[in-house]
């Protein structure tokens, strides 16, 4: 009963910070008129890098560690969701349980495996690798500001320089990547 007590308690308390943290400074996502991602793009794609999402870290349960966006669509329809991690094993990724991502109303919930082995990417190093895992498609109804959400224990903000990460930590959340479908 107690931890069922505490797991609701949790839940409140990254319901309340998700609540209390939600802005738009138009600094880190979105596409302009043109297409063109305000923030990083990759393959007609937009990434969402962990490094400039708003953080929850929840100390006694980092399988609520979230990371948050908004991502202002332009153009709605359907994009593919990508979760980018760096990872020492590209054939095991070591998640635990599902990651969640949220945009809009559409709710994803699935275990990360290796889709993608991404060797052009020439800010990973060895013994690091960038293994990204197709996590589905969400529908944007409108154009609009949607906020997305990814709630993982493998949500940390990490340091940039590769050479600094533990190897115990093993695989991190690095982005999230919306690849807008052609219809």
């Amino acid at each position: 009963m107690k931890r069922i007590v505490t797991g609701i308690t949790v839940l409140a308390l990254a319901a309340l910070f998700w609540l209390s943290s939600c802005k738009n400074d138009g600094s880190n996502t979105g596409t302009n008129e043109n297409g063109k991602a305000d923030g990083l793009t990759v393959n007609e794609g937009v990434v969402l890098l962990l490094a400039e999402a708003d953080l929850i870290q929840v100390d006694g349960n980092p399988q609520y560690n979230t990371a948050e966006w908004l991502f202002k669509v332009d153009k709605p329809g359907r994009y593919d969701v990508w979760l980018s991690t760096l990872t020492l094993d590209t054939t095991q990724l070591h998640f635990d349980e599902n990651v969640v991502i949220t945009a809009g109303e559409t709710r994803l919930a699935k275990k990360p495996v290796s889709d993608q082995i991404v060797t052009e990417d020439k800010s990973v190093k060895e013994p690091w690798y960038r293994a990204d895992s197709h996590m589905g498609s969400i529908f944007f109804p409108k154009a609009g500001e949607y906020p997305v959400q990814v709630i993982s224990d493998r949500v940390e903000l990490h340091n940039s320089d590769l050479s600094q990460l533990r190897k115990e930590q093993h695989t991190l959340i690095n982005s999230v990547i919306l690849k807008p479908k052609v219809n």
